[in-house]
């Protein structure tokens, strides 16, 4: 949780990191183990193959079929990687993958493999590793254009991908900065409400109190440089990147990609706050009415007016 009580999003996977930790500590676990010991005693690998689904609309695939090898394979589907992957992709995957890619399974965009009894590399970094790869790819247009400004040569025209179907990343260069606008739809009327206001509100809580920050700016009308582009049913996000945030460029990298992802997180928290909220309120005005009740049963019966045969008087409305 960072400072002022917003929580950031872990970066990688959880349950990608846990799968790929797993067996390679089984792996390891399966080597070390006493061959004296009887067959039925012995830990042994296991088939593996599990699908699960990540933001930006991706997926994951681990397998594992330890009878025809003990190589595993993980697989990522993402659907905008076609569009950037000649924008510095496939440049940083042969130079951080190089031992670990591997002809792409049918219906994913990128696949590694690595072999769980040999990995060549310590269980953790080898993790770590295999879980940026989403960040990775991501992460590299914009690490593109921003070594154009560090390099004093900046590139010449706008990118644009879509990062998810209802959100469009351009990439604006610059001789000293690099302009990353993200263009926001939400469907939901309530959300579009909600984010409204919370991104006017980012926009001078951070103008305020983060004076390292990259200058952001929100409108529902496109900024200048993209005065051709359509209106976003939510409008547009820009951050003005300048050398001054470039000292870790795949931080900042991933922390722009991740701030849709993390935009969605804080609108479920505050819709599940305005709801438990709501909850709260309900309960009290119950108290209340039930207060309001006249009821001449249990202790309420020796305060209620008799008549001499014992006999209460009730209201009648």
């Amino acid at each position: 949780m960072a400072d002022g009580g917003m929580i950031i999003l872990p970066r990688s996977h959880p349950i990608l990191e846990k799968a790929v930790k797993h067996q390679l500590e089984l792996a390891q676990e399966v080597q070390k183990q006493d061959p004296n010991l009887d067959s039925k005693e012995k830990k042994k690998l296991g088939a593996v193959s599990m699908t699960f689904f990540d933001f930006e609309n991706s997926s994951w695939k681990v397998s594992l079929a330890p009878r025809k090898s003990t190589t595993m394979t993980i697989s990522l589907n993402l659907p905008c990687y076609d569009q950037i992957s000649k924008v510095g992709v496939e440049d940083v995957l042969k130079k951080k993958f190089s031992n670990l890619l591997t002809d792409t399974e049918e219906g994913y965009s990128v696949s590694l493999a690595v072999d769980v009894m040999s990995p060549g590399q310590p269980i953790d970094t080898i993790t770590s590793t295999i879980a940026s790869l989403k960040e990775t790819i991501l992460a590299a247009p914009l690490i593109e254009y921003f070594n154009g400004v560090l390099t004093k040569n900046p590139k010449k025209d706008i990118f644009t991908f879509d990062l998810r179907p209802d959100t469009r990343v351009y990439l604006v260069p610059g001789p000293e900065r690099v302009t990353v606008t993200l263009r926001l739809s939400l469907q939901d009327p309530v959300d579009l409400e909600v984010a409204s206001i919370f991104l006017k509100d980012y926009k001078d809580v951070q103008r305020r109190k983060a004076a390292r920050a990259p200058p952001a700016h929100f409108s529902v009308n496109p900024p200048e440089e993209l005065s051709g582009e359509e209106k976003g049913g939510l409008g547009f996000v820009s951050f003005s990147i300048q050398k001054i945030h470039m000292d870790d460029l795949q931080a900042t990298a991933a922390a722009l990609i991740n701030f849709r992802s993390f935009l969605q997180y804080h609108l479920k928290c505050s819709k599940a706050f305005f709801h438990s909220r709501m909850r709260k309120k309900v309960k009290e005005f119950l108290k209340v009415l039930n207060r309001a009740k006249t009821d001449y049963s249990g202790e309420t019966k020796k305060k209620a007016k008799k008549t001499a045969s014992g006999r209460a008087f009730k209201k009648k409305f």
